[in-house]
């Protein structure tokens, strides 16, 4: 049959008024990324700044930022749980997340297939930015070299009694770690033995604050925070021999947050070789998540370590328990 251009062109807005839709509902299935992304970050300025302005650089999306330590962030997101405002939540550990299932979705990208095997987060709601090991930190003019520490269990010698900045694991989460860690390594007779002699710090950056302005002679802190007071040379770091835990870095999407296309496009940037590289050129003490990235040499590599496993599963399921009885230790040992 002869097709005049009046048929051809009643074709075309069928076609249209058919095909649309379905284009419309593929680019939405897509997701388009949106111009904003509400981030709570726990970890330095200078490095969420960093990659922040990184990220608006090839996204343009407008990041704002609300600091704070990660239990109280965690706190802030259960009590905005009917109405949820941050995007993304980053601090904490892998284990931060999978306590608290309910104000967090599972990440699940292709970004995780550079991510290092052991660093994969096994409930799935880690996005693995990097990872860190807890030291101990000592002020090199308020302790002798042959005096300082070597273990975890050399802290609880009564020459250290209250002389131990470590944070309160109920707010740090890296604090936390290091009691577990403690927990594999003696038990709760550990964590009291240490508790003896410490003094609990209400932030993670407070021990080795202290240590590197002399206020007190010996910390438990984490890696990276360590590594800034070593260019002072006011401080040693110190891996325990009896044993340390190689733990990623926390990076969770909210659920239900406003912005959840550039939440996920955010923890894919940062998960990348490029941003992963950066991380490892730019901030001493950071270890890259990225199992192609070669870690900065300035570091001690993990076979240089007595790397212990870590109970993700454990630790997160019985964080509530563990912290009640180290408060009962606290208060025996006061």
């Amino acid at each position: 049959m002869f097709e005049t251009p009046a048929r051809r062109f009643t074709w075309l807005i069928v076609v249209a008024f058919l095909v649309g839709p379905l284009l419309a509902t593929a680019v939405a299935q897509e997701g388009d990324i949106e111009s904003r992304l509400v981030l709570y970050a726990s970890h330095p300025t200078e490095m969420i700044d960093f990659f922040v302005d990184r990220f608006n650089a090839e996204y343009g999306v407008e990041v704002d930022l609300v600091y704070g330590g990660t239990g109280e962030l965690l706190a802030r997101i259960r009590a905005e749980a009917d109405r949820p405002q941050a995007d993304l939540m980053w601090g904490g550990g892998s284990h931060t997340g999978a306590s608290a299932p309910e104000l967090f979705l599972p990440y699940d990208s292709e970004a995780l297939e550079g991510i290092a095997e052991e660093l994969l987060d096994p409930a799935g709601y880690n996005a693995p930015f990097d990872a860190f090991t807890m030291v101990i930190v000592y002020n090199k003019e308020l302790v002798a070299e042959e005096d300082a520490p070597r273990t975890w269990a050399d802290l609880a010698d009564p020459k250290w009694h209250r002389q131990v900045v470590h944070a309160n694991p109920a707010v740090s989460s890296s604090a936390y770690a290091a009691m577990v860690t403690w927990l594999e390594i003696g038990g709760w007779e550990l964590v009291e033995a240490l508790a003896n002699n410490q003094i609990i710090a209400e932030s993670s950056s407070a021990p080795f604050t202290q240590v590197g302005q002399g206020e007190n002679p010996i910390g438990v802190a984490y890696e990276e925070g360590a590594f800034r007071w070593l260019d002072s040379g006011r401080i040693e770091i110190v891996y325990p021999e009896d044993g340390v835990a190689l733990l990623p870095g926390g990076l969770f999407i909210v659920r239900d947050g406003p912005n959840p296309n550039a939440a996920h496009a955010f923890a894919d940037f940062v998960l990348a070789h490029e941003q992963q590289e950066a991380l490892a050129e730019e901030f001493l003490g950071r270890r890259p998540a990225h199992k192609d990235v070669e870690l900065n040499p300035a570091m001690r590599s993990v076979a240089e370590l007595n790397v212990i496993p870590y109970p993700d599963e454990e630790a997160a399921a019985n964080r509530e328990e563990w912290l009640g009885m180290w408060r009962q230790i606290m208060i025996r040992t006061r």
